[in-house]
């Protein structure tokens, strides 16, 4: 029998696999494909271990046989020693570290199990000190004990490829999407009082969201009723606080998490989905711009740097400067006042899904390397080098 340990940030998997086996719906679009993958290995007779970072509390679940979920009680990201004491202790054969913390990398480095690392991630903040942190990580990243480096999507392993690591070890990951563009009819702009838009994520700075509470302050000063609901967790009080001085809390609404079906039933029936994130967010392509695109809802973005070689203004978003609420303000404007480009947006988005297409399945991936190891054909065949050889 082997065993391997996947260590994610945060998530209370052990609630995820009740959900999966008792049919209700997903907090996250991923996690049918997590309670999946624990199936497949479990199945094939593997020993399997899910660490999560960020908890409410220290405990040890057991929610299926050879499944047991360690929650380690971390309150925020900077806390100290929970991961490397958790590695040390850990006695499986093979560790997939899915989060890029530098005390994780360095554990896992010290052991001997066979490794890879999943990231969502990019760098890019500008100055000295992120550049020595991007040495860090790639010097991390291209040591030998990590077999493979996967992030999510193209323009996020294209991106770690160019600040340094390996090329030969990396591959580019996705998930099954419930929804794509098919799940949706092309739309037109309707004239209203007051528009609907919608944003999924973390409330955070990093995600743009005071650019966005100041840009619906100033549409409003221009005579254009835009409604915001946000989903997801954060720092809500301090942006419902802007909100109110700025006026304009009767136009956001912060709905907390909802279930994936949910955030695409918003997405289909607002005017407008919003992907604001700042350019130094450390993300890789997100999950919502997925679900964005599948809904067929005009996107406004910034351009963030892995926004960029995707999402293009005037062709299949309304692209805005990050950072910048005025430019964002600009770019929602032109769209609710254009209904030839409005319409443009939504008719172009199968053709943004099918650019999107061809990173290695999230759950198969690790499957496969898990069972098989590097040298898996179906692994060697999605690697970024693959094209070159």
């Amino acid at each position: 029998m082997g065993s391997v340990s996947i260590y994610f940030f945060a998530g209370d998997f052990a609630d995820v696999l009740r959900r999966h086996e008792e049919g209700r719906q997903q907090i996250y679009q991923t996690h049918n494909e997590v309670a999946r993958l624990v199936h497949e290995l479990l199945a094939a007779d593997y020993r399997v271990n899910f660490y999560s970072f960020i908890t409410p509390e220290r405990r040890v679940e057991q929610p299926l046989g050879r499944f047991r979920f360690i929650s380690l009680g971390a309150k925020d990201f900077s806390v100290k020693s929970l991961l490397d004491a958790a590695v040390a202790a850990d006695d499986a054969d093979a560790i997939v570290a899915h989060f890029p913390n530098m005390e994780l990398l360095r554990a896992v480095i010290a052991t001997k199990m066979r490794s890879m690392a999943v990231l969502a991630n990019s760098y890019n903040r500008d100055g000295l000190r992120s550049i020595f942190g991007k040495r860090r990580v790639v010097s991390l990243l291209n040591n030998p004990r990590f077999e493979l480096v996967a992030n999510h999507c193209m323009p996020a392993t294209e991106h770690l490829a160019r600040i340094g690591v390996k090329r030969d070890k990396l591959i580019a990951w996705d998930i099954s999407h419930p929804f794509d563009p098919t799940s949706a009819d092309p739309k037109k702009l309707a004239s209203r009082q007051r528009f609907e838009t919608v944003y999924a994520g973390s409330i955070i700075e990093g995600k743009g969201i005071i650019e966005l509470i100041r840009a619906l302050a100033l549409l409003r000063e221009q005579g254009i009723e835009l409604h915001c609901s946000l989903a997801g967790l954060g720092e809500i009080d301090a942006m419902q606080a802007l909100a109110a001085s700025l006026g304009v809390s009767d136009l956001v609404s912060f709905v907390g998490l909802v279930g994936n079906n949910e955030v695409f039933r918003m997405m289909a029936a607002a005017d407008l989905v919003v992907v604001p994130s700042r350019s130094e967010y450390a993300e890789g392509f997100p999950l919502t711009m997925f679900e964005a695109i599948a809904s067929r809802t005009p996107i406004v973005c910034s351009d963030h740097p892995m926004f960029r070689p995707v999402m293009f203004d005037g062709r299949n978003a309304s692209v805005f400067r990050a950072g910048d609420y005025r430019a964002f303000a600009a770019a929602i404007q032109r769209t609710l006042a254009n209904p030839m480009l409005y319409a443009a947006l939504s008719a172009n988005a199968p053709l943004t899904w099918a650019a999107l297409q061809g990173p290695a399945d999230w759950r198969t991936m690790i499957f496969k390397w898990v069972v098989e190891g590097r040298s898996s054909p179906w692994i060697r065949e999605r690697m970024l080098c693959h094209e070159e050889i």
